[in-house]
């Protein structure tokens, strides 16, 4: 029985031990990997006739307020010959020739257009999570409610949508900057070489 026992754990530790070593290896391949990653990104080979989103006009119709999510750097980002200076950007997902941009606006116009290397579903609770909300007050309800029924059930030139909620995430990643873009239910991934 007891040498039962001892094969048993034997058999355990031999399993982490390749489980471990397999982690291991994971983690030196990701300097790797988003070497192989940028180097395989193109650059934007179309430009926005007088930087303008063929599209901002009609978001700011369906949304009551700017739905693009604002991000501040502190740092340059470079992807290959574009560099983006530190500032305030607002960021724009946009779908173009059958790939996925972020677009960075100034003022409403586009200054910057970034490929994005991969997409991803956003987990259904995610930004209560890292939104936490307190209850509403029984007032607080009755606005809402009054809000959503002027905004969405009374003549068709009220409606409003609220705004898609979004996060952002900015990963150092050795020689890189991985930033990850929470907007609605997806997630985009965009990759920067460090300055």
């Amino acid at each position: 029985m007891a040498n039962h026992k001892i094969k048993i754990t034997i058999l355990i530790l031999i399993f982490t031990m390749f489980f471990n070593i397999g982690f291991s290896f994971a983690e030196e391949n990701t300097s790797n990997d988003y070497e192989k990653i940028y180097n395989s990104l193109q650059e934007a080979d179309f430009e926005y006739i007088f930087g303008i989103d063929p599209y901002q006009t009609d978001d700011y119709t369906i949304y009551m307020h700017s739905p693009y999510p604002l991000f501040r750097t502190g740092v340059n980002l470079i992807f290959k010959s574009t560099k983006i200076p530190a500032g305030y950007y607002l960021l724009t997902p946009r779908e173009k020739n059958g790939k996925t941009w972020i677009l960075f606006k100034e003022n409403g116009r586009i200054s910057y257009v970034i490929p994005v290397y991969k997409e991803d579903i956003v987990y259904e609770g995610f930004y209560e999570e890292k939104f936490p909300r307190k209850k509403p007050t029984p007032l607080e309800k009755i606005k809402k409610k009054t809000m959503d029924f002027i905004g969405t059930k009374w003549g068709k030139k009220n409606q409003r949508t609220p705004i898609p909620e979004a996060y952002i995430e900015f990963n150092d990643a050795g020689e890189y900057w991985d930033m990850v873009l929470y907007y609605g239910m997806k997630k985009y991934y965009v990759l920067f070489k460090k300055d």
